[in-house]
């Protein structure tokens, strides 16, 4: 019989790795926000503080896009509906 203790650590191990690769495509997704959409992503950054909130944000799922990201909006072709939510947001919706 496996030790408990073996299990918890491969899936503590895989998680963290699941982590580490969101993180690194929520990053490079911005980075192409920022080549297509470049007024908006300067102004996410600009209403969030940094960079990375922005970067998250846009990925976080949104109860004001049906509960889809703002990329998924984007890919939609509409980018209207994410600068409305923006404007609509105070800050304290930036924070995570």
């Amino acid at each position: 019989m496996r030790k408990p203790t073996a299990s918890f650590f491969n899936i503590a191990d895989k998680i963290e790795r699941i982590n580490v690769l969101r993180e690194r495509t929520v990053v490079e997704a911005f980075s192409t926000m920022e080549q297509r959409c470049s007024r908006l992503a300067q102004y996410l950054v600009q209403e969030t503080g940094d960079r990375r909130r922005a970067a998250h944000w846009m990925a976080k799922h949104q109860r004001a896009f049906a509960g889809r990201t703002a990329y998924q909006v984007l890919a939609d072709g509409d980018e209207e509906p994410i600068w409305d939510e923006i404007e609509r947001s105070d800050r304290s919706a930036f924070v995570f």
